[in-house]
């Protein structure tokens, strides 16, 4: 039992020694090759991060914009439905229509924006924009529902304002203070999306630069596993090796006693030790 302990305890102990040329040559460039695949692994995976969180910036971006567009449109469609109705006097019912689909599209567009950055640090920012699509489109329905023109006949009746106060009065007075302070808000809601991103932007920047410092770290510990290996190479082996073929060499050509006291070792110290034994043999 002990002996057959004792065997499999220096297989184990085999399997981790550095003697013999070849398994030491075997474990230089095992090493190199395990390197380069953790090396290689954990760029892949610096990399697919990179590539999903640009992937979702991108995204944020492109879906910034285009809320930012919708409301734009919308608030131009209205201005121009309102301009019609209240300033110009046509009071044709597709200027309703077109005034009454603007007001969807802006809230719309604007619950979009709040999903997208009510939990955000920014999200005051969407809080403006829906406090002043609200107070826009209430004053679009005042229009609409015929309120402008009952509080003007109202105010008209009972002398509180002048009687040349009209639609087109209100729109300036009014409608128009709201339709600025409402494109003002889009405004500085393009400009909080992209202040938004860009921590995000730095974020992947150092996900980047995190992304190639493995590579660059593997490539110059390679260099110096290299340069190491060289130097072990040619002074354990290849040195040598040189003295061992032109100690023989001399032997063979003059006679010149062999040089058996060449230091070397594995397998190289085997091969000096039976030339050796071969030359006494045969001189003998």
């Amino acid at each position: 039992m002990y002996d057959i302990f004792t065997t499999m305890w220096k297989r184990f102990k085999g399997l981790f020694s550095m003697e013999g040329v070849a398994r030491r040559i075997r474990v230089a460039f095992l090493s190199i090759f395990l390197l380069l695949i953790f090396a290689g692994a954990t760029s892949l995976l610096e990399l697919e991060r990179v590539s999903h969180d640009t992937e979702q910036i991108l995204a944020a971006s492109e879906q910034s914009v285009e809320i930012a567009g919708d409301m734009l449109s919308a608030l131009s469609d209205q201005n121009d439905a309102i301009i019609y109705m209240a300033v110009v006097g046509d009071s044709s019912s597709r200027y309703r229509v077109e005034c009454e689909k603007s007001i969807s599209r802006l809230n719309s567009a604007s619950e979009r924006a709040y999903q997208m950055m009510g939990r955000s640090e920014h999200h005051a920012l969407v809080d403006s924009l829906g406090r002043y699509t609200r107070s826009l489109n209430a004053l679009a329905r005042d229009f609409l529902s015929g309120d402008v023109h009952r509080r003007i006949a109202y105010s008209v009746m009972h002398d509180t304002i002048p009687s040349s106060f009209t639609t087109r009065s209100w729109y300036v007075d009014e409608y128009k203070v709201g339709y600025m302070n409402l494109s003002m808000q889009i405004s500085k809601y393009m400009t909080g999306t992209q202040n938004t991103l860009s921590p995000e932007v730095n974020h992947l920047s150092h996900t980047a630069r995190r992304s190639v410092t493995p590579v660059f770290i593997s490539l110059l510990v390679m260099f110096v596993v290299l340069v190491m290996l060289y130097f072990f190479i040619k002074k354990l082996y290849v040195r040598p090796m040189l003295r061992i073929n032109r100690s023989l060499g001399d032997y063979l050509s003059y006679k010149v006693p062999f040089d058996k006291g060449i230091s070397c070792r594995d397998e190289i110290a085997q091969l000096r030790d039976r030339i050796d034994t071969l030359i006494s043999k045969s001189n003998k």
